[in-house]
């Protein structure tokens, strides 16, 4: 544009050289108001030049926008999340020790019940009868046994009559002890305190040595079983911390401790087992399925940062770009190599590789960071 309006200046002027040159006092009155309007021209292309100066893009300085984050000191902790299991040692099926019909049950789905209360009675009828018949039988064996005896130490019996006479008694009284256990085991009693659970029988049906009668449980007690991958082993130890989420009922969160820590290691998927205990427990179901969350690093005062402005250039070493400078104006960056100690859910935990480089509240760059070199004025949003 500039160029076009000097041509038409240049041929003009080389105009009205020429008309002055063969025209008389008219054609000279034409030639100064001509010279009159090229003066007006050439203060308006003056001015326009000045516009384009102004809106050329091309010759503006852009500095690189970022957004900015201040470096934090506090506590820091990682977390390992896997999933575990609920497990209790007091979930029993309670089975039959003798044969016979069931007389009567003397508890309910989800009632308590207290360790030694009976539960179900087995009609145990028969061996009373065969109880009676060896005892009849014990009282001729003894009465036998008691003549033999005066009769050897009178030196007048035998000592085979004596001796038969002795084992029959002793054979009839083992019996005996052998009927009367099994007469106490036709009254099912509970191992321990808790709650019918299930109930499989029902009075009048048949029972039998291994045929399930009902389930008692008790989870005041019970454990948390997970699974952690060997490279944690020298990080988790019994007295851990570790948080419990359980997924059904809302996420609830228990906070407890490492119980105790496996001492094998699975050779198929390279793990090794924890356990926390749960004591007065009130919500926790056998084989209900939790989050285990466990700590296993922690520091309890950290420069912490977003994980967002952790950059690495060729040779793998991480730096972040810290931020000097009025916070109004353009600022200069300069590139700090860092350690990263640790990272978890955005955050990074981390030093410095030269002591005093980076320290709390000092302004990096969080976005933005890759396109930019520390010759660059950034402007920060």
């Amino acid at each position: 544009m500039k160029r076009n309006h000097i041509l038409y200046l240049t041929f003009l002027s080389s105009f009205l050289v020429a008309c002055s040159a063969g025209n008389g006092s008219k054609e000279s009155q034409e030639l100064d108001d001509l010279l009159s309007r090229r003066d007006s021209l050439k203060i308006l292309l003056e001015e326009v030049n000045e516009k384009i100066v102004e809106l050329d893009t091309a010759t503006a300085i852009i500095h690189p926008i970022v957004s900015a984050e201040v470096v934090e000191r506090k506590s820091y902790s990682h977390k390992v999340e896997v999933q575990g299991a609920v497990e209790t040692d007091k979930n029993a099926l309670i089975h039959a020790e003798a044969q016979g019909n069931i007389k009567s049950v003397h508890v309910k789905e989800g009632q308590k019940v207290k360790k030694g209360q009976p539960l179900l009675t087995i009609d145990a009828a028969i061996i009373s009868s065969q109880i009676q018949e060896l005892e009849t039988q014990l009282e001729l064996a003894k009465f036998m046994y008691e003549k033999q005896k005066k009769l050897m130490e009178e030196g007048v019996g035998t000592e085979i009559e004596y001796e038969q006479s002795k084992a029959q008694k002793e054979s009839l009284e083992k019996s005996i002890q052998t009927l009367q256990s099994q007469q106490g085991k036709s009254v099912v009693r509970a191992p321990f305190s808790g709650v019918i659970d299930e109930l499989m029988v029902s009075m009048g049906e048949m029972a039998a040595p291994g045929i399930p009668l009902l389930r008692i449980v008790n989870n005041d007690k019970v454990r948390v079983v997970a699974s952690l991958t060997e490279s944690l082993l020298s990080s988790v130890h019994k007295g851990t911390t570790v948080e419990l989420m359980v997924p059904s009922l809302n996420d609830t969160v228990i906070h407890t401790k490492v119980s105790s820590k496996g001492n094998f290691i699975d050779p198929v998927n390279r793990t090794f087992r924890i356990r926390m205990e749960i004591h007065n427990n009130k919500m926790l179901l056998p084989n209900q399925l939790a989050k285990v969350k466990v700590t296993d690093f922690t520091r309890d005062s950290a420069l912490v940062i977003n994980d967002r402005a952790l950059l690495q250039d060729v040779q793998n070493n991480t730096y972040i770009y810290k931020l000097y400078g009025d916070v109004a104006d353009e600022q200069s960056v300069e590139k700090v190599y860092v350690k990263v100690l640790s990272q978890y859910k955005g955050e990074a935990c981390i030093e410095p590789l030269k002591p005093g480089t980076l320290n709390e509240k000092d302004r990096i760059v969080i976005n933005g960071a890759k396109g930019i070199t520390e010759t660059d004025l950034v402007k920060v949003q």
